[in-house]
């Protein structure tokens, strides 16, 4: 009986879909089959990725470790654990041990990674060794050849595509010692690094040829002529990367029209990220997904970021999406809220399991879920880990935003990866996101040496990847058809340095071409303003005032009707934060301050920084800011001793009003009132650069009366005079602004309200066009 062994399991499928007569199929095995059946190993075992991990943790417990750039932090180093498997995997298959790499490293540059690396080679080995374990770092002191497995084959016949590392090729070697191996593969200008190992057994061979090679015998079976024909190519840039979704659909249209079977089209994503964007703008159902589709719209991931999201940062928009998700907000307070910065146990994770999968019906999910759940439960509980829950339950969301769910009702064109595509050849190839940085992909074996040290010690350089890579493309490309490329063409992103090498006469354009299909993705909407007068029978005197809303009404009445009486929400769609954000948390900061700060002691300042620091954002902008802030505080705690020093204390915080005055009805909220020798002092924080006070040349023009909200809601509570005139704390200049107009303004303030007390009002839009600069309500306006 015969083997046949293929790169990938859709080769295979491409093979067998080649077979015209029904005949009884050879045994066939994908390569990685292959090497997983073809050793064996007695008397250790396969371990598995989290206990791995753990063996790691345990063995960089050394000194110097944090030289090599990477954190020992346990949810920290799960992401960076991968660095050193890596490294340590590519020297045990390349059979290169770290004296070798320190004999190539002339310079001595890498001497202490060196050390630490293989202090952490020697512990983890040593680790492997006491629990009788095995992985690719040491299989290759502890494997045998499985010939009671291959004894049953009469020959094997290998089609060779991409790289075989040392201990790979060691393996196939061994095998035809005892069996017929034949070994297919291509040979070109950038896969040299691949069939340069087929030499050492004395084959020679030559650039661009197909050969079927006899490794048992050593003999050259067959060898051939490779003819590469010329594909009808197009390559087009685009500003943007989500256009090119419209130049894929163009593409794939035109090859299906000029009589290509769909079956025939692949699309190839460089970057797999990709994959989300197509999946948003797929609304035909052109394409099937190799690689398999997110999860992000299922229910349990939903509520798990939504989760997370409110227990990193419980601000009100988070709050809203548990409400909109259903989620009982009461368990999560009470159940996970309350333990977000303590230790992760068994009880808060089952806890959390069990309400998440209450969430879930979908069987494909929930399987997967169970399955995850079982690895961190070892991962976390199955050695003394001092791990936060908020750090354990990130670690979950990495894990579940993996998931990658089987995609049964896909269109006909497949969408897959580049090294998917070994092995296969299509008639129509649609490449996209070619771009430097992109393609070719970086690995991140390359991170602890050297080109230089690599080359020497004859590991896999950065350059020989980068020619694997090419071989692929070119391989794909020109056993094709019909090709297109795009790629993002802008300030920060040019097409890949590949392009040109693979197509080195063709006559590429600066321009991009996103207007020419663009309308495939967006249909172009008018927007319709909103010019008509709106005109309302309405007693302003009814409604409820607080001294924003008035000024609202003063600067535009039009925007007063879009926000109070019809309630149209604002939208704020930058990352930067609104003036109204800082301002909420520095008023927060110094509310808990004084609520726990009476007479300003001389850790003061300190106490002041850590509010600051417990107020940290997930937004960047919003983290900067307030660091800003914490630092021009200082001045503020030098101000407030002063004033303290004269008496002065504070006699009450954020004081909320709710006053009937000459019929109406003010609300609002006192930042803070003092109380000195002299009388009671009215306080309103003001964090803008561009605080106004009003003077009696300008206070008839004013609409901000804020001030005198707060000295009449005080004055009801406080009858003997001793109220005295409120002042603004301006927080950018650290000082205190008196009201000086504060008679004139209260007169002026009960014209205004003898104006509200109206039967009709036209919501009217404001003269002074430089109001609507800022305004949300601009567009609906046509401003």
């Amino acid at each position: 009986m015969k083997l046949l062994v293929f790169p990938t399991s859709r080769s295979i499928r491409g093979y067998i879909n080649n077979i015209n007569s029904d005949i009884l199929l050879p045994s066939i095995l994908t390569i990685d089959e292959f090497f997983s059946k073809s050793i064996s190993v007695d008397g250790y075992t396969f371990i598995d990725e989290d206990q791995r991990f753990l063996y790691l943790k345990e063995a960089i417990k050394i000194k110097n470790f944090s030289r090599l750039g990477l954190s020992s932090n346990f949810s920290e180093f799960l992401k960076q654990s991968d660095y050193i498997f890596r490294f340590f995997g590519e020297l045990a298959h390349e059979m290169v041990d770290i004296q070798t790499l320190r004999e190539a490293d002339t310079y001595e540059y890498y001497g202490e990674h060196l050390d630490i690396l293989q202090h952490v080679h020697k512990n983890y080995v040593q680790l492997l060794e006491k629990n009788k374990c095995i992985d690719k770092v040491t299989l290759l002191d502890h494997y045998n050849i499985n010939n009671s497995y291959l004894k049953q084959f009469d020959s094997i016949e290998l089609f060779f595509e991409g790289y075989f590392t040392k201990f790979e090729f060691k393996i196939i070697t061994e095998v035809s010692l005892n069996k017929s191996v034949l070994v297919n593969l291509v040979t070109n200008e950038y896969n040299k690094k691949s069939w340069e190992l087929f030499e050492t057994l004395g084959f020679e061979l030559e650039v661009n040829k197909k050969y079927c090679l006899d490794i048992s015998k050593k003999a050259i079976v067959s060898c051939e002529e490779v003819k590469q024909s010329e594909p009808n190519l197009k390559i087009e840039g685009f500003n943007t990367r989500v256009n090119q979704i419209a130049y894929i659909k163009t593409s794939v249209t035109e090859m299906s029209n000029n009589g290509l079977d769909v079956k025939d089209i692949v699309l190839v994503l460089p970057s797999e990220s990709f994959k989300d964007l197509l999946e948003l703008f797929d609304d035909e159902g052109y394409f099937n997904y190799a690689m398999g589709k997110n999860i992000y719209n299922s229910k349990l991931y939903k509520c798990l970021n939504a989760i997370h999201l409110y227990l990193n940062d419980d601000e009100k928009k988070h709050l809203e999406l548990l409400e909109f998700l259903d989620l009982d907000i009461k368990t999560i307070k009470d159940k996970f809220s309350i333990y977000w910065n303590q230790q992760f146990t068994s009880t808060i994770f089952e806890n959390l399991v069990r309400f998440l999968k209450e969430k879930e019906n979908n069987v494909e999910i929930i399987e997967k879920f169970d399955e995850e759940i079982y690895k961190l439960n070892r991962l976390f509980f199955s050695s003394a880990q001092n791990i936060l829950f908020k750090d354990a339950y990130k670690i979950l969301l990495q894990r579940i935003s993996a998931f990658s769910l089987d995609d049964v009702n896909g269109g006909a064109i497949t969408v897959m990866g580049l090294l998917e595509t070994r092995g296969v050849n299509y008639k129509g190839v649609v490449l996209v996101d070619f771009n430097e940085g992109v393609v070719p992909k970086r690995s991140i074996k390359d991170k602890f040496l050297s080109t230089t040290v690599k080359k020497y010690a004859n590991l896999p350089t950065i350059k020989d990847r980068e020619n694997l890579q090419k071989y692929y493309y070119e391989k794909l490309i020109f056993n094709a058809s019909q090709v297109a490329i795009s790629y993002t063409h802008n300030e920060t992103s040019q097409i890949s340095r590949f392009a040109h090498e693979l197509f080195p006469t063709f006559k590429f354009s600066n321009n991009v071409m996103d207007n020419k299909y663009e309308h495939i993705l967006y249909q172009k909407h008018k927007l319709s303003h909103f010019n008509k007068d709106i005109v309302l029978d309405i007693d302003l005197s009814t409604l409820t005032w607080s001294a924003t809303s008035l000024k609202n009404y003063l600067e535009c009445k039009r925007k007063f009707y879009f926000k109070y009486i019809v309630n149209i929400k604002e939208h704020h769609f930058s990352l930067k934060p609104q003036g109204f954000e800082l301002g909420s948390i520095i008023h927060k900061i110094l509310e808990d301050f004084y609520t726990n700060e009476k007479t300003l002691g001389a850790d003061a300042q300190k106490r002041l920084s850590q509010l600051f620091i417990k107020q940290t954002s997930n937004n960047p902008f919003l983290t900067y800011e307030l660091e800003v802030w914490k630092r021009k505080m200082n001045d503020f705690i030098s101000l407030e001793k002063e004033r303290f020093s004269k008496g002065i204390e504070v006699e009450s915080l954020e004081k909320p009003f709710n006053i009937n005055y000459k019929g109406f009805n003010l609300k609002g909220v006192i930042d803070r009132v003092d109380k000195s020798k002299e009388g009671y002092e009215i306080i309103d924080y003001k964090t803008s650069s561009v605080l106004k006070i009003d003077t009696t040349k300008t206070y008839e023009k004013s609409k901000d009366f804020q001030l005198e909200f707060y000295f009449l809601a005080l004055k009801e509570e406080i009858k003997d005079g001793s109220l005295l005139s409120p002042y603004y704390f301006d927080l950018n200049k650290m000082k205190l602004l008196k009201e000086v107009v504060l008679e004139q303004k209260l007169d002026l303030f009960d014209s205004i309200l003898e104006e509200l007390k109206t039967d009709t009002v036209d919501f009217s839009k404001c003269e002074d066009k430089s109001t609507c600069l800022y305004c949300p309500y601009s567009t609906i306006c046509d401003r």
